[in-house]
């Protein structure tokens, strides 16, 4: 049913797009079309003609003086106003046409259904045919791209290993400045504290050299009243100055000795001093070395670059393998159709072969006749030697008996060779006459294509200002000159692509009826330029898609694989972090109990997040005891529920069962308990037997179910403990 009902849609369609293109009336419209073509193309001869006239009078009113610019403008912007209206006149026309012809075609139905039909079982076989040749020459492709997804790969690791490398690169040439900046500080402050001790020193040498020195000064006073005391009489001998002289060359020779002793002690302590600085600029630069190896040792820049060697060897060894690997599919296919095109080559070979040994035998046949060969080949190099001029041996010659044939011979030769070379001489003449008589054409015909490219320029550059204004007067003007230019661009610029946003039904109908019923008309033409200019839109917006995809699907694979070693770091990070917990933990475990308080306040003073170690308590005891966490949730859940004098049994039996020595005592007292139960009721057998046995059994019964009652409750809360 539903295939019928198909059939009868399809046939009504049908019959409504054959009654709407009877409607339509091609043939007429084709002719009017026809006329409107020829009378466009016309238009166009004179639009190009008026054109050029236009060109030229406005390159020769360029070239007029300026009086004489201002008595013929008038006339230039006649002409101009003119060309204007024939343009916009031209204009009109072609939008009346292209209306008409839209309004025909309008709502006609799209033909392509009708002539996919028919065409079907034409093109059938040629796109076979091309198909299989497309397929050859995609195989042929595809040989040479099959390493196109290493290689994308490789160009994608080898852009983030380089980036990396150079991260690394200069993280490195980071730390090693930094390392020697460190070191520099280290040195300099070392100095300058060694500069502030020195400065120090020599201030407090200069302090004692100051007290010296007023130390003499008091010495000098005293000597000098002491010397007063002395004999008058050598005191009137010599004078006051004589004194001084005295005290000064004592003074001089203390300080002469003082001096040579200082002065051996600063060698001493200048040579020291000359060898310590040595050592610590030695050691400087040797710990400069050293904070610069040791930034390099830590940097990881050697490893990343063997990392990256065997990468790229690795993924060029993919690539050689996956072009090795279609080489040889490739080859397998060509060995296939080898072995077919052998068998072929065999039985032609075969024939060949027969024929080969019947020629074999013919040329037996025909040497056996022609066994003088060798004569005539002596003869025949005699000749050669005589016409082409090589050194002949006279003496065999003669001996032959040939001299004078061969002397003839050669001076004809001679005369001929000479009546050639004056021949060649008067044609080389000749020849020089005509190369430089065609130089001359061509330097002329040079300057006149300069001449007229010059003149080209400056039309195409008039033109081009021609239509700019035509632009900013009138849209349609432009495009009516446009169209003057080149036609087949009106009817892809000029047609609307209707209120769907897509190309108009019109242009594939009018295209393929007038392909069917002319072949090489107007209509034709205009379908075919309408197609190859949608078709590089649909084209470009297709390859910006496909690269638009390409970039979009890199961009994926980078985040998934990030994604990907982030989960992987993550999870590590995880498992690193439990082995640590599980670590302090067995650590805590085996402590002593006075060293307990130690760790804890270490623990606390290292600033260990207590929800972090609650995070990794819970998945700690979670690995040890998967089912505990839902125990003690479920104890939890029925400790609620109990009541609180229960709860205070449960407390104390905890706190029995809490110790070895509580357990011992709460079995005593069980033990004691029941003996006194056992005394008693021997005790009172002698005495009323029903009331002692119903008392007996009474108090039995009631520390029977107290022991039940406590044992199940304490072994309940003592197993929790356990495996808590």
């Amino acid at each position: 049913m539903t295939d019928s009902s198909s059939l009868v849609q399809s046939i009504s369609s049908f019959e409504k797009a054959l009654n709407s293109w009877a409607i339509i009336d091609l043939p007429t419209l084709q002719k009017q079309l026809d006329s409107n073509g020829l009378e466009i193309q016309a238009n166009q001869k004179q639009s190009i003609s008026s054109r050029k006239e236009l060109a030229s009078n406005t390159k020769h009113f360029k070239k007029l003086d300026q009086d004489e610019k201002l008595s013929q403008i008038n006339k230039l912007l006649k002409q101009y106003q003119n060309e204007i209206d024939s343009l916009t006149k031209k204009n009109k026309m072609i939008e009346n046409t292209f209306f008409a012809v839209y309004r025909a075609i309008a709502e006609a139905p799209d033909p392509k259904p009708l002539l996919t039909l028919s065409i079907d079982a034409l093109s059938s076989l040629k796109e076979m045919d091309q198909l299989k040749k497309q397929n050859d020459a995609l195989e042929e492709k595809l040989l040479h791209y099959a390493d196109y997804d290493q290689l994308k790969v490789m160009l994608a690791k080898s852009e983030v290993d380089a980036k990396k490398v150079a991260d690394a690169r200069v993280k490195a040439k980071e730390d090693e400045f930094s390392s020697l900046l460190e070191e520099k500080e280290l040195n300099w402050g070392k100095k300058e504290h060694d500069l502030n001790n020195t400065i120090n020193k020599m201030k407090k040498q200069v302090e004692e050299l100051k007290v010296n020195e007023e130390m003499m000064k008091l010495r000098l006073k005293k000597n000098r009243a002491f010397g007063s005391g002395d004999d008058d009489d050598t005191l009137a001998e010599r004078s006051s100055s004589d004194i001084a002289d005295d005290v000064k060359e004592t003074i001089k020779d203390d300080d002469v000795k003082d001096k040579t002793i200082s002065s051996m002690e600063f060698e001493l302590l200048r040579r020291d001093l000359d060898t310590y600085k040595l050592r610590t600029m030695d050691l400087e630069k040797r710990n400069e070395e050293l904070r610069r190896e040791l930034s390099l040792t830590k940097s990881e820049a050697a490893m990343d670059k063997a990392k990256e060697t065997s990468n790229n060897r690795i993924l060029a060894l993919e690539s050689e393998n996956a072009l090795v690997i279609a080489k040889l599919e490739h080859e397998r296919k060509q060995l296939d159709n080898l072995k077919f095109q052998d068998k072929k080559r065999f039985e032609s070979l075969g024939r060949e072969i027969n024929q080969l040994s019947l020629e074999v035998d013919n040329l037996k046949e025909i040497k056996a006749k022609t066994l003088d060969y060798d004569d005539i080949k002596k003869e025949l190099d005699i000749l050669k030697q005589v016409e082409f001029g090589f050194d002949i041996n006279l003496d065999e010659v003669a001996e032959k008996g040939e001299t004078q044939v061969i002397d003839s011979a050669i001076i004809q030769r001679n005369k001929k060779l000479k009546n050639e070379v004056i021949e060649f001489r008067a044609k080389n003449e000749e020849l020089l006459k005509q190369n430089k008589e065609l130089e001359l054409q061509l330097k002329d015909s040079h300057k006149q294509k300069e001449i007229l490219q010059d003149m080209n320029n400056k039309l195409e550059s008039d033109l081009l200002n021609v239509e700019n204004g035509a632009v900013h007067a009138d849209k349609w003007e432009t495009m009516s000159m446009i169209s003057s230019i080149a036609p087949s661009t009106i009817a892809t610029h000029q047609h609307p692509r209707g209120s769907r946003g897509g190309p108009s039904p019109t242009s594939s109908i009018v295209g393929g009826n007038t392909g069917l019923a002319m072949g090489a008309s107007n209509g034709a033409i205009v379908d075919a330029v309408q197609d190859s200019s949608i078709l590089p839109i649909i084209t470009q917006q297709r390859d910006r898609f496909r690269i638009k995809n390409k970039e979009l699907e890199e961009e994926s694979k980078k985040q998934f694989s990030k994604i990907v070693e982030l989960k992987r770091e993550i999870n590590n990070l995880k498992s690193d972090n439990r082995e640590l917990y599980e670590r302090i933990r067995f650590l805590q475990y085996h402590k002593d109990n006075t060293a307990k308080p130690a760790v804890v306040a270490s623990s606390t003073n290292n600033g260990f997040n207590t929800d972090i170690e609650k995070k990794y308590n819970e998945s700690y005891e979670n690995e040890l005891h998967p089912i505990e966490k839902f125990r003690l949730m479920e104890t939890k859940r029925i400790n609620s529920k109990i009541s609180p004098f229960e709860r205070i049994f449960i407390q104390i039996v905890n706190v029995v069962l809490s110790t070895k020595l509580t357990r011992l005592l709460f079995v005593g007292y069980c033990l004691l308990l029941h003996l006194l139960v056992m005394i008693m009721t021997i005790t009172m057998v002698g005495g009323d037997t029903t009331s002692t046995t119903a008392s007996a059994s009474a108090v039995a019964a009631a520390s029977n179910k107290m022991s039940g009652t406590t044992g199940g409750i304490a072994n309940g809360i003592g197993n929790g403990a356990k495996n808590i």
